[in-house]
């Protein structure tokens, strides 16, 4: 595919809600509190369910926006998944309970959750610092996230599928492979509607993310499919708006999987045509415009390239196929070998003339080199940190943005004094 100049600024869509910090009361007995990441409650015949409780900064907002609703005890915590956003805030609810002599309520989530949260703390310094870098976030804002002792495990737990009952009323749980690998989304067939995680971003699903674990574009697909086979009337995902309507959930959850299936189907299409992982992905795969334009599809928190790349991992392993990558040189080598043949100066020139046109990925990439080639060069520093500065102004992904800037603040640093 041929290089082509990066596209002009676009606003950085936040990925996530406008309703941030607000309850949501989508019908007598239904909810949704709009968080970083959302919580879904049902009550309304004595009893409340929550599936998740957000984060450990917004759980107390949680339940103290559902206590000016009702007065009903939560009796049933479903975790859709572990990731600290959803799961971490069950300490208030929990303390909710105890002030207003209820019941602890009991949770439930599928049974690979608490291998998820082992592996949180057994790698909690790795977590903590993605996270920030993901989030754009201080490192006090994750201190301490990830430990072992800092959130709850679930009570109860389950395997394919489980039905529950709240006071009276069926309420169904359905294991999911999708963003993770431990995803459950709710189902109330009374009053038709669909808790389901981060099954649901209001963005094209977050596959491939550059430094999490394995995701699972195809079950993700079929998961929605299977979602949207019971003909919900509320959708209401882990981040983003409440969908409402048949034909409205309908579109989301089909598309949504349209997409998704797209994707993993060309990238396996060109991998059994024996193309190597490095050359589908630079010659580059897109949605179809009838999907790419769907608001709901935007990649403002998953993008094409990551899912291309989240479908490579998991049938193709960890190789690109170029010959060179199987025991790479050291980037310090490889940077003074270039340098030496075509001149340190003559690389920042062409990298700057490569900026100034747009083209910023073959500009960071000649940058990059010039900094691998000798790490104390101010310029060559400089330069990255310009180019990376540029990358992020206009990556419609919060995730790369993040990482982007994340990269320009910590050679911004090296500049100092």
């Amino acid at each position: 595919m041929a290089s082509t100049p990066n596209p002009p600024p676009r606003s950085n869509a936040n990925p996530f809600d406008p309703m941030m910090g607000q309850l949501e009361e989508l019908e007598p007995g239904l909810a949704m509190f709009h968080g970083f990441a959302n919580v879904a409650f049902a009550y309304g015949r004595g009893e409340m369910i929550a599936a998740d409780t957000s984060s450990r900064a917004m759980g107390a907002r949680a339940i103290e926006a559902i206590r000016k609703v009702t007065d009903e005890p939560v009796t049933v915590i479903v975790y859709t998944h572990g990731h600290g956003d959803h799961a971490f805030g069950t300490e208030a609810f929990i303390a909710d309970a105890l002030a207003r002599g209820y019941p602890r309520p009991k949770i439930w989530a599928h049974e690979d959750l608490r291998g998820r949260f082992k592996r949180y703390a057994r790698t909690a310094g790795w977590q903590s610092h993605i996270n920030r870098l993901q989030f754009g976030a201080t490192s006090q804002a994750v201190a301490g996230i990830f430990k072992e002792d800092s959130y709850h495990y679930p009570d109860l737990t389950f395997r394919g599928m489980q039905l529950l009952e709240l006071a009276g009323e069926a309420v169904e749980l359905h294991h999911a492979l999708g963003e993770t690998d431990d995803a459950v989304w709710v189902w109330l067939p009374l009053r038709r509607v669909a808790m389901v995680g981060d099954l649901i971003v209001s963005s094209l699903p977050n596959t491939g993310n550059p430094n999490k674990v394995q995701r699972y574009t195809l079950e993700w697909a079929e998961a929605l499919e299977k979602i949207a086979a019971r003909k919900p009337k509320y959708v209401l995902p882990g981040h983003g708006p409440a969908y409402r309507g048949e034909a409205e959930c309908q579109e989301l959850l089909l598309d949504t999987a349209r997409a998704m299936r797209f994707i993993h189907d060309a990238v396996i299409a060109r991998l059994n045509a024996g193309q190597w992982p490095v050359d589908i992905i630079e010659a580059g795969i897109e949605l179809p415009r009838e999907l790419a334009e769907k608001p709901f599809l935007a990649p403002v928190y998953g993008c094409v390239p990551f899912v291309v790349r989240d479908v490579i991992r998991r049938y193709a392993g960890w190789w690109s196929g170029e010959p060179s990558q199987m025991f790479p040189a050291p980037r310090t080598e490889r940077g003074r070998d270039i340098v030496a043949l075509c001149g340190r100066d003559a690389l920042l020139r062409r990298a700057k003339e490569l900026q100034a046109a747009g083209y910023l990925e073959r500009a960071l990439s000649l940058a990059e080199i010039a900094h691998n080639a000798d790490g104390d060069d101010l310029e060559a520093i400089a330069l990255n940190a310009e180019i990376l500065e540029a990358m992020a102004s206009v990556e419609r992904s919060f995730i790369a943005r993040n990482f982007f800037a994340g990269a320009a603040r910590a050679l911004r640093e090296r500049l100092k004094p």
